[in-house]
């Protein structure tokens, strides 16, 4: 048996012998979630589970408070390789997004890699993310240092299909307040200035827009506030409108438009309008396919299966932001049946099911061993690099 060999098999010992463990740990975040950044007991959980399994804990990092870091470095430098661990909820809805998948996932991947660090060189970090669904938490991090000695990183989501790479639209979500002038809605209508009128059209001419933008292009929009009571004049309105493009120059231009659509509407009705962006930019996802490559190799040659869904569409990614910093991966892992959505209260059971458990530990040895790969062969590492400056 070679030296490789060795190593792999006793990798997949380690995660065999942490099953139950990293089982216990999936179900307790599942059944106590909380929302980004209120993650203590989450992120508690996970830091415990690490630090007595060898790792060198440091919490709060990247100024927030339920972020943490945890590493174990190898005999000498080399490949310094992050494990992501998401594990925010989604509100009322728990864990439909399976957030308790990923951080155990994430987790126990490193866990099943520390003993064998000694014979290795480069480290092994999980880095705690929290708050992907609501403020980008990652980017937070990425702006804040947190991840300057990262060479390479990688996380897996769960989903409905089984998919070695993912994809994301780049993304921003903008605020629009117009300002008009309140009047007695039926006494003196003429007096007042309708900001929630000035709403709705730019409803309509961004609804119009759709008809000549390209596929990629997304737009949806929520009002906010459109006013107290339906014989006042609304004097202000708020609408959130999530504009989404295939890439940062595409997102650029759908922004461009959407912010003349509200300047139109203002103008059409006599009001002011401002607006703001709520939240980071989230850009595109860039899969790295010499990693994504090294991951597909070594998830089928421990049985998995490639289970893609056709309906399945592309969200945005808090992930896609360090993408473009340093070789990274996303993969999909199917824990629930095909026609069963994420976000959604079906998906939420499904997080914790036999099958959620089972594929648990087939996630975590894919990643232990790709991560183990780049540890003994650093000239991976450049490949990847090569390609990511290429694009």
């Amino acid at each position: 048996m070679g030296k490789k060999t060795e190593l792999r098999e006793r990798i997949l010992a380690n995660m065999d012998s942490l099953a139950k463990e990293a089982v216990e740990t999936s179900h307790f975040i599942h059944s106590n979630p909380e929302p980004g950044c209120e993650e203590f007991k989450a992120a508690a959980r996970l830091t415990d589970d690490l630090a007595r399994h060898g790792f060198t804990v440091e919490k709060p990092v990247g100024g927030m408070e339920t972020a943490f870091k945890a590493h174990v470095s190898g005999k000498s430098p080399g490949p310094r390789i992050a494990f992501l661990a998401e594990y925010d909820s989604l509100g009322l809805l728990g864990h439909a997004c399976g957030h308790n998948f990923i951080g155990t996932v994430s987790t126990f991947a490193g866990i099943a890699l520390q003993p064998l660090m000694g014979e290795l060189n480069g480290a092994v970090m999980v880095t705690g993310t929290p708050a992907e669904e609501t403020w980008g938490g990652k980017i937070i991090l990425l702006e804040n240092g947190v991840f300057k000695d990262v060479d390479t990183a990688m996380m897996i989501h769960p989903s409905n299909e089984t998919r070695m790479q993912a994809r994301s639209l780049a993304a921003q979500v903008l605020e629009f307040t117009f300002h008009g002038k309140p009047a007695h809605a039926a006494a003196s209508p003429w007096q007042g200035v309708n900001a929630l009128d000035a709403l709705i059209q730019m409803f309509i001419s961004i609804d119009q827009m759709r008809k000549q933008q390209r596929p990629t292009v997304r737009t949806p929009g929520i009002i906010k506030y459109g006013g107290e009571r339906a014989n006042v004049v609304p004097e202000r309105a708020v609408g959130q409108f999530s504009c989404r493009g295939e890439n940062y120059e595409e997102l650029m231009e759908v922004i461009r438009r959407v912010k003349n659509c509200a300047d139109g509407a203002a103008l059409a009705t006599g009001t002011k309008v401002e607006s703001r962006p709520v939240g980071p930019l989230y850009k595109d996802m860039i899969p790295n396919q010499t990693l994504v490559k090294l991951y597909e190799k070594n998830f089928l040659s421990i049985g998995g299966v490639i289970e893609e869904n056709p309906q399945k569409g592309q969200g945005s990614l808090d992930m896609g932001n360090l993408s473009h910093e340093f070789p990274c991966i996303h993969p999909y892992l199917r824990i629930a049946p095909q026609d069963v959505s994420i976000h959604t209260a079906e998906f939420r059971e499904c997080a914790a099911s036999p099958m959620a458990d089972e594929r648990l530990l087939l996630g975590a040895k894919a990643l232990a061993l790709t991560a183990l790969d780049i540890l003994l062969e650093p000239a991976l590492l450049e490949e990847m690099r090569k390609e990511l400056k290429k694009k």
